[in-house]
């Protein structure tokens, strides 16, 4: 797949992972090995899928190997000690970055705004009311079916990225505070920039919501208003986030 001359290489670092509205999956390697999974190597649930896994890291171990070797560097083998250290050093960078503001706050908009899309009395009974209204001639068909089609679309969307703000901003907060690697400090931007465009698409998206439904709008004022903080602290301590180019994507 590498060798592939149609594939970018890294354009599937720093996607939103939008398979079905990119329009590059014809140049992504990552996309085309997941069509190639057979049904059970995608079910969570069957041996296959972790077989799979089980394959993919024993293959990924072979060319780090090999590439270590050609650099004339030898990986050692960590007995239990030193993995249980390591393992115990990554817990404890982990909640460090958890309690971070941009996670926090990450983390209160996951759960807020889950709750307004699952409770939320308005978005969940838009559709009878558009059909009702139809009924009654109050609409016409061409009219609501666009109306309908706006809201599943910007409903899509902020399902989307509920859960992928937080992650991708944990990915690009450093794990560790005493490395200095400028590659990992660029890695960073590329993951911060993909969760600053995920918080731009819910902000656009959940003002389209409350324009359609004006009732949303004393859930979705606070979601706005956490969803701007979040933004503005992302751009504060990833200054350089928004000017990063994402191969493929941004060129």
């Amino acid at each position: 797949m590498a060798a592939n001359p149609k594939h970018i290489e890294g354009i599937y670092n720093y996607c939103d992972r939008w398979c079905e509205r990119c329009s590059f999956t014809s140049h992504c390697a990552v996309y085309k090995s997941g069509q190639d999974l057979a049904t059970e190597e995608t079910d969570k649930n069957n041996k296959a899928f972790w077989d799979k896994i089980a394959s993919s890291f024993a293959h990924a171990k072979t060319i780090l190997k090999k590439a270590a070797g050609e650099h004339g560097i030898t990986l050692p083998n960590p007995d239990d000690e030193a993995m249980n250290l390591y393992m115990a050093n990554i817990k404890k960078k982990r909640q460090e970055m958890e309690l971070h503001p941009l996670i926090k706050y990450s983390k209160q908009y996951m759960v807020e705004a889950n709750e307004v899309l699952q409770n939320n009395e308005a978005l969940k009974k838009r559709g009878d009311t558009l059909i009702q209204l139809v009924a009654l001639g109050v609409k016409d068909l061409p009219e609501t079916k666009k109306e309908v089609i706006e809201l599943i679309e910007y409903l899509e969307i902020v399902q989307w990225y509920l859960f992928q703000i937080q992650v991708k901003f944990m990915r690009a907060l450093p794990a560790f505070d005493d490395i200095d690697d400028n590659a990992f400090k660029t890695e960073s931007n590329g993951f911060a920039k993909v969760a600053l465009i995920a918080t731009d698409r819910c902000i656009a998206a959940w003002q389209h919501i409350m324009q359609l439904l004006p009732e949303t709008q004393d859930d979705i004022i606070p979601l706005l208003a956490l969803l701007q903080k979040i933004r503005m602290l992302g751009e504060h301590t990833f200054p350089h986030a928004r000017h990063f180019i994402r191969v493929g994507l941004d060129e």
